[in-house]
């Protein structure tokens, strides 16, 4: 059985704010990326949105609770230069209870993690895309992204008591690594997510998934 996220598990209203196109990885299967060539596909402009729009977006927001989500869906949030202005500007608002950043983990150093995580405590959330228990796990799919660097990274905001979890994708060549990855988190008492990838691209076998399922069930048993 796989784990649940913890981080969306309330009644706030959600708002995904994209707002930046750049990223230093080059997934193979992510939607922003030629699988080719690795580099951004034709039809994505490569921008950041500046933070007067978000400004002016964040002030008409509703009087109902908002969780702000800053996601990495065409672009990692902490490539945004000012990227510490947006959740300062976020978590101002009255209305805004919290702010989720969705990263690969390998941007900015762990000093940043800890001093907002500090700072805002459990308004502040982060999911840490991280795939493998090695820098060359890892790259298998998120080319481009310092495994140590995310790790530290990691590593640094769960000193502190903001809400964390663990993402881990699960391939055909890093299965085996979930119950590694499992104990390294809770040497640090970070939750892990584990979720099988449904996309072509290093799809895991239906024989190694089942032995992988094996593997998450003893996991979640002790």
């Amino acid at each position: 059985m796989l784990n649940t996220s913890m981080i969306y598990e309330h009644n706030f209203l959600w708002t995904d704010f994209s707002i930046t196109t750049y990223c230093q990885a080059r997934c193979r299967s992510c939607s922003r990326t030629n699988p080719d060539t690795g580099e951004p596909v034709d039809w994505l402009e490569i921008s950041h949105m500046s933070y007067e729009m978000f400004d002016k977006i964040i002030s008409k927001s509703p009087d109902e609770l908002l969780a702000v989500q800053f996601c990495g869906e065409l672009g990692d949030p902490m490539m945004h230069p000012e990227i510490t202005k947006f959740v300062d500007r976020a978590l101002a608002q009255e209305s805004v209870v919290k702010v989720l950043i969705n990263t690969n983990g390998g941007l900015r150093h762990p000093k940043w993690y800890k001093d907002m995580g500090e700072k805002y405590g459990k308004r502040l959330a982060m999911a840490f895309g991280i795939d493998g228990t090695s820098h060359e796990s890892n790259w298998k799919y998120r080319e481009g992204v310092d495994w140590q660097r995310a790790m530290d990274n990691m590593i640094a905001m769960s000193t502190t008591k903001s809400q964390l979890e663990w993402h881990f994708l699960i391939f055909e060549w890093n299965w085996q690594e979930v119950t590694e990855a499992a104990a390294i988190a809770k040497q640090h008492g970070i939750k892990i997510n584990f979720k099988f990838n449904n996309r072509s691209f290093g799809q895991i076998s239906s024989e190694n998934k089942a032995t992988c399922e094996k593997l998450l069930e003893n996991i979640n048993e002790t």
